[in-house]
């Protein structure tokens, strides 16, 4: 094997494998990359067993591919390597015995490879059933859905995310019980029947891989994988088995009133009330709203004090007397998932599940459950 390679390309596709990179000592062989020459390109492969990620590199002007091979070289060594290093170019040639040569400018490094053998067969085949959705689309899919899946094993289906099709719509769901986040997507044309959960953890790590555009995603499925196809790359995901729940009846349609604020400045409110319970797993608040078009909200915490913020109403539906406690952590990254400058809160009764909307959010909805209070 002998190439050489623009050092600014390679170290681009080395950081994009590298989250697939495992840091398990079981297959000491998924810590390293895996790199194939041919005559025509170079594909990178990386795996933790949970999600693997394959680049393949064809630019004939950043690259010079004289020897066919394969090699398997480690992963966290190769990347800070040619992180540090300032050469314009680098060359890359293989022996015998299992080690790489890589040369850049005045630099002259020996890697030891992993065993290229004992490197698992991944297919990133790609199948019939697939859909399309821009990069900045699916970016902000994941945003808004992710952080409310739970992170706790106890219901490891709801440590996923839900996509199901529908004729011409796709719902993305997520909830961990307390909280439920709720997006749906219109296409202008048909997709078949699709219903698949992908690791929360998993798409995260793929969102940091998607830059803001409008490049086009392809995202194929098949019984326990999903394969999204992105530039010249591809990441390869395993799905959760298991039927996620439907979610649909838990969702108020009728509310008791519901109330409009600046987004901004009701995040800004509820930050500073949270001070002081800011270090609590509970992180609990009351929210007030009077008869008199009046609004606040309050928190406690008795080994430090009490903090109470008057809050400015946009609108109001119906001004009722009326009170309701619940997570301002959950609350605030409720908020935070808006793209909206003005959010409506719609409140269903004090011990009810209650639903936030953004007009600039279509097919938004952010659920929140309250706790009851002491």
């Amino acid at each position: 094997m002998k190439f050489s390679i623009n050092r600014d390309l390679l170290l681009q596709n080395l950081f994009a494998v590298s989250k697939a990179l495992s840091t398990k000592v079981q297959m000491p062989v998924l810590t390293g990359i895996k790199i194939e020459v041919t005559k025509n390109n170079i594909v990178m492969t990386a795996s933790n067993n949970e999600i693997s990620i394959q680049a393949k590199i064809e630019d004939r002007k950043l690259l010079r591919i004289e020897e066919e091979g394969a090699f398997v070289a480690p992963g966290k060594y190769l990347i800070e390597l040619v992180k540090k290093t300032e050469s314009k170019d680098i060359d890359f040639i293989s022996y015998e015995d299992n080690s790489i040569k890589i040369l850049a400018d005045r630099s002259d490094f020996t890697l030891k490879g992993l065993d290229k053998d004992n490197y698992p067969i991944i297919s990133f085949d790609e199948s019939k059933t697939f859909i399309t959705i821009d990069a900045a689309n699916l970016k902000q899919i994941i945003r808004k859905s992710t952080f409310a899946a739970s992170v706790s094993e106890a219901r490891v289906i709801l440590t996923g995310v839900s996509f199901q099709t529908s004729g011409a719509e796709m719902k993305v769901v997520s909830t961990d019980s307390y909280r439920l986040s709720r997006k749906v997507l219109v296409f202008d044309h048909e997709y078949p029947e699709i219903k698949i959960v992908i690791p929360a953890k998993c798409l995260d790590e793929f969102n940091k891989i998607v830059e803001e555009g409008e490049d086009v995603i392809e995202i194929h499925f098949s019984k326990t994988k999903a394969l999204f196809k992105y530039k010249d790359l591809k990441y390869l995901t395993r799905l959760i088995d298991g039927t996620f729940p439907n979610t649909d009846a838990l969702i108020p349609t009728q509310f008791l009133t519901s109330v409009k604020f600046n987004k901004n400045e009701l995040i800004s409110s509820v930050e500073r009330v949270s001070i002081f319970n800011s270090n609590e797993a509970s992180n609990i608040i009351k929210f007030t709203l009077n008869a008199d078009k009046t609004c606040e909200i309050t928190s406690t915490t008795n080994e430090i004090g009490d903090a109470k913020e008057e809050l400015n109403l946009l609108e109001c539906s119906d001004p009722i007397q009326f009170q309701i406690t619940f997570s301002s952590a959950y609350f605030l990254e409720a908020l935070r998932a808006f793209n909206s400058s003005e959010v409506e809160i719609h409140f269903t009764g004090e011990i009810k599940p209650f639903i936030i909307t953004g007009d600039y959010d279509v097919n938004l909805i952010e659920l929140i459950l309250p706790v009851r209070a002491a």
